[in-house]
């Protein structure tokens, strides 16, 4: 297997978006991303189709997928969302705040319905956003660091 830069994988971690999908190339090292409609023509696609009728962008997304359903020993799916899963980080976040005070109004700030929307005021109201997205990206980076153990993908030094 190809070695991999640890903050490429944290890159895509980090962007998380429904409707794509992020696969490592094992022989390449390269990561992709492509969108879940793309996937599925691929997929239902055909030799005999050749998807004039789409837009250039399109036809290279089309074959990047081909490429993903065709050799899909050589790839490897990235952690998606539910993997991942963003309010536990900010859960945890909270809590590591040693002010009880400022830990508390944190922890608050997450419970509910529009939890995401508040806890960003919240670190932006306390000036903790530096604070937040180093500790994102901490935990980020360990969820890629087992997610490289677990399939065996040596990563680059940086």
């Amino acid at each position: 297997m190809k070695p991999v830069k640890l903050n490429d994988i944290v890159e895509y971690l980090d962007c998380l978006m429904d409707g794509w999908k992020r696969y490592y190339n094992k022989k390449t090292g390269q990561i992709t991303e492509i969108q879940v409609e793309y996937l599925a023509i691929a997929e239902e696609s055909g030799e005999e189709d050749d998807f004039s009728e789409n837009s250039d962008w399109e036809q290279e997304a089309i074959k990047e997928a081909i490429d993903i359903i065709d050799n899909w020993d050589d790839y490897i799916e990235l952690p998606d969302k539910y993997e991942i899963h963003e309010y536990s980080i900010m859960e945890k976040f909270c809590y590591s705040i040693e002010n009880e005070r400022l830990s508390n109004k944190l922890c608050n700030a997450i419970s509910g319905r529009g939890a995401f929307r508040r806890f960003k005021d919240a670190i932006i109201r306390y000036d903790l956003e530096d604070s937040w997205y180093a500790y994102k990206h901490k935990s980020l980076s360990q969820i890629a660091r087992d997610w490289c153990e677990v399939n065996n993908i040596p990563l680059l030094k940086e």
